[in-house]
């Protein structure tokens, strides 16, 4: 790529080279500044989607909310979602999450999200079993090869 000085005096350059008769050169000039001014074209389009995808993301992170299982979007006031909290995390994509009967389910990465039920009391897990072994209990026995 050229230089921003090049840009500004290359047009002075090319002017100045078609009224001393030099046209081929005066040519090359301006074919020089049309390609960098493409590339300028190109890159600033390049830069501004960058530059929206980034705004996008600032507002999507202050719009998701977590609610330490999955993920729910606010827009405009209307909770959206859920959303599979593995997608999100790891990819930062928003997949809508597939209610069964007890569970959601992610058609990405195949999480599960249990559904919490109004009005039922979970069952409380009883404590485990702890007890102490007076011998060790071999995992794998060995066998006679014969």
């Amino acid at each position: 790529m050229f230089s921003t000085l090049f840009q500004a005096t290359g047009y002075k350059r090319a002017l100045e080279l078609f009224e001393r008769g030099k046209f081929d050169e005066g040519k090359a000039v301006l074919k020089s500044l049309q390609e960098e001014f493409v590339a300028v074209c190109e890159e600033n389009e390049v830069l501004k989607a960058q530059l929206s995808e980034v705004a996008d993301v600032l507002d999507l992170a202050e719009n998701i909310q977590f609610d330490g299982q999955k993920y729910w979007l606010n827009d405009d006031g209307e909770k959206k979602g859920p959303f599979c909290q593995v997608c999100y995390d790891r990819d930062g994509l928003l997949v809508h999450l597939h209610e069964h009967e007890n569970h959601w389910e992610c058609q990405s990465c195949n999480s599960l999200y249990m559904i919490p039920r109004e009005g039922k009391s979970t069952p409380k897990r009883k404590a485990p079993l702890r007890t102490t072994l007076k011998k060790t209990i071999p995992l794998f026995l060995e066998t006679e090869m014969g």
